[in-house]
């Protein structure tokens, strides 16, 4: 089954009307097909309070509407009825410190909460237009959410784009054969063990993009939007090294014999034999940080880090502290997690996934939230959550202003 991801732009794709190739078409049917609690929908008119309390952030009554007729009409949903275990919880509470939590159970029925609030707008838009001022529509258009986009370069410096190449051989490394699979994912088949020069590949995301990958021997990476790495298309000498910037999860294979290095942006190395990690290290974020889920890993050749903890490298300097886990790899797991977080901080997350530059009329350093919110969301839908903490904002062209 393809991942949430990749099955909400097929989705989104399909309500729109725009053509799908035999794949999606293929992962469209299986999802339709699913049988309760394997992640199908089941929506019932008494789904219908709760699809509208929290579409009220992202899409009006009009817009609500078109969206769940659209749905039925093109989804064709059973007719059985879901079990109380499989409601959606949200709750929205306005304190002083305007703190909204979103308690999501089952992350299908999430995700086509949030595909509802982008559709409902992209669908109602294509309706006939009530007269309106042109200069106030431009400003409003929205923006969608990133998705699987990357861009795969060959040792000969030829340029593969992966979210438009079809499944199946991309093309030959050598002794390495790109190949793209299914769900999405970059993977290298590796036949022989002899090669006579090594040959590098990097994968790289754009602004509004993320990826995976499966490199020759077998580790896992996910990149993050504006991330990279660069790795040789076998591993043959006595140490598996790749190079890596922006922000980037790895799974690594074990192999107590070949020790598996990271160089990340020239500024700092992680070693390791077989564990999960997750890197950031955006030049605007300031310092890396490397925290460690399961496993261990050695930073800059002498730190030693143990689960749950995070190393943050400041030039010569390496700090240990505890980490919180969940909000690290909120990205992978296809959230925003704003708890604790400063206000430019956040913005620096939202400029990298919506593709979008941000300017300040004022200052927000009193800022505080808490809570996560699925990836998928517009930037409109976006724009509509902030408001709950208090944030006025516009959108100009691909300039969103904080008032």
């Amino acid at each position: 089954m393809a991942t949430s991801q990749h099955l909400i732009e097929i989705i989104r794709k399909h309500l729109q009307q725009q053509t799908l190739s035999a794949e999606e078409q293929l992962k469209l049917k299986e999802w339709l097909n699913l049988q309760p609690g394997e992640g199908s929908i089941f929506m019932e008119t008494e789904w219908e309070k709760d699809f509208s309390d929290y579409l009220k952030l992202d899409a009006d009554d009009q817009q609500l509407e078109a969206a769940l007729q659209r749905f039925r009409a093109t989804a064709a949903f059973s007719g059985s009825a879901p079990a109380n275990n499989q409601s959606i919880q949200i709750a929205i509470e306005k304190g002083n410190d305007h703190r909204v939590h979103f308690i999501r159970k089952w992350w299908w029925a999430a995700a086509i909460f949030i595909l509802f609030g982008t559709v409902a707008y992209l669908y109602t838009s294509q309706q006939k237009e009530k007269p309106v001022v042109a200069a106030k529509s431009a400003e409003t258009k929205d923006i969608l959410p990133g998705g699987e986009r990357a861009i795969l370069t060959l040792a000969d410096g030829s340029k593969i784009a992966l979210d438009s190449a079809a499944t199946g051989q991309l093309a030959k490394q050598g002794n390495a054969s790109v190949i793209k699979l299914a769900n999405g994912e970059i993977r290298y088949d590796v036949n022989g063990h002899s090669q006579t020069a090594t040959m590098m590949n990097t994968m790289s995301t754009p602004r509004g993009g993320q990826y995976q990958l499966i490199l020759p021997d077998g580790s896992k990476v996910w990149l993050n939007a504006a991330s990279a790495i660069s790795y040789p298309t076998a591993f043959t000498g006595n140490e598996r090294r790749v190079k890596v910037s922006g922000e980037v999860f790895l799974e690594v294979a074990q192999n107590k014999e070949k020790p598996f290095v990271v160089d990340v942006d020239g500024k700092s190395t992680v070693q390791v034999l077989g564990t999960s990690f997750n890197i950031n290290s955006y030049a605007d974020e300031g310092n890396i940080k490397t925290t460690l889920i399961d496993g261990s890993v050695k930073i800059n050749q002498q730190t030693i880090l143990k689960p749950g903890q995070q190393a943050t490298v400041a030039g010569n300097n390496v700090t240990i502290h505890k980490a919180n886990t969940e909000q690290v790899l909120a990205w992978k797991n296809g959230n925003f997690d704003f708890t604790g977080l400063d206000f430019k901080a956040l913005m620096r997350q939202l400029e990298r996934w919506y593709d979008i530059d941000i300017k300040y009329e004022r200052d927000l350093t009193d800022f505080k939230s808490e809570g996560q919110v699925d990836r998928g969301v517009s930037l409109t839908g976006m724009i509509r959550f902030l408001s709950n903490f208090g944030i006025k904002a516009r959108l100009e062209g691909r300039v969103l202003i904080i008032e």
